[in-house]
């Protein structure tokens, strides 16, 4: 029997960090479908921005009780999607089709996911469950938007072999960038894989130590980076937890989150991290097809730096991108 094809609508995705979504509604991207995303005592709805009356973008409208209330003719909705109020027949019954498009919305580790149909799996886990580990802090420190498809952008993080090349000196020596084998663990959610002995050099260069990776890749778009310092014996763990949300085809929102369970001294810790970013993003964007070939006969893999990628690309093909992918 053939496996039903996934489509990526079917997974959640996050949209916006949690606490810039207000009362005053916003317009969001995912999927190339213009959403619009607001808050009242409820909670957090998401809607297709389009009012069902005329078509008009809900984002341009306001909350008014609890309501988002339509610019062109005053349409209300609720929180839940359902007109309420149609100011031109106040006092006539509102038909049962004068609904607004909702979709399913979760607030997780400080961001707004949302799934564009009923999901066929849970909202992306935290290995090791760092989220709920009361000595972890999660900080939302950085949201990047790259032109480039989610895949590709999610590739670059799991890649290691790039670091000698697209980041020397800093994540890697340029003077040995062999890769040793590694074991490749497939999980029924995606795939996890362990890199010791890493290098690694400070943007400053004032300090510099070997590093160990535990790469944990939820499948489609989230990879998780559990860091530590070889030797060290203070317990101080570091997890950046990375998801490339596909706005369109060629466009991603990358959102970056860390989990600590020490304080952070390094005032540039964010600064210097997104110089590293900024690094791989030249690259990245350069890339052509900006979208993942959908065979892998399309581009040339070696086994060992590739090791991870191939089977992320395997597990693709059973994916409807849904135009986000070349054909």
């Amino acid at each position: 029997m053939t496996p039903a094809i996934k489509r990526l609508s079917q997974f959640w995705h996050p949209i916006a960090r949690a606490a810039d979504v207000t009362e005053q509604p916003q317009q969001f991207v995912l999927l190339d479908e213009k959403l619009v995303a607001f808050r009242t005592d409820a909670g957090i709805s998401v809607f297709k921005d389009l009012c069902i009356h005329r078509g008009t973008a809900l984002s341009l409208g306001e909350v008014r009780n609890g309501c988002i209330v339509c610019p062109y003719h005053g349409w209300e909705y609720d929180s839940t999607g359902a007109c309420v109020k149609i100011p031109a027949q106040p006092d006539k019954p509102i038909p049962a089709a004068a609904r607004a498009v909702a979709f399913h919305v979760a607030e997780r580790y400080g961001l707004v996911w949302v799934a564009l149909e009923d999901p066929i799996q849970e909202i992306p886990h935290v290995p090791e469950n760092l989220d709920q580990d009361s000595t972890f802090t999660t900080e939302v420190f950085s949201i990047l938007e790259w032109n480039t498809s989610a895949g590709r952008s999610t590739e670059n993080s799991m890649d290691v072999s790039h670091f000698p090349f697209v980041h020397p000196e800093l994540l890697g020596d340029p003077d040995a960038p062999q890769q040793d084998p590694y074991e490749l663990h497939a999980e029924d959610w995606g795939q996890w894989f362990r890199v010791p002995n890493q290098f690694w050099r400070s943007v400053d260069g004032t300090q510099n130590s070997r590093i160990t990776y535990v790469y944990t890749h939820v499948y489609p778009f989230t990879m998780h980076l559990y860091v530590t310092v070889d030797g060290d014996t203070s317990g101080n763990v570091m997890s950046v937890m990375v998801i490339a949300s596909p706005t369109a085809a060629k466009k991603t929102k990358v959102f970056r989150i860390a989990f600590r369970n020490y304080v952070e001294t390094n005032a540039n810790f964010v600064s210097d991290y997104l110089f590293i970013l900024e690094q791989d993003r030249v690259v990245v964007e350069s890339i052509r097809p900006e979208e993942i070939p959908a065979s892998l006969k399309e581009e040339l893999h070696i086994k060992v730096p590739d090791l991870s990628s191939i089977a992320f690309r395997r597990w693709l093909e059973g994916v409807d991108l849904q135009g986000l992918a070349e054909v």
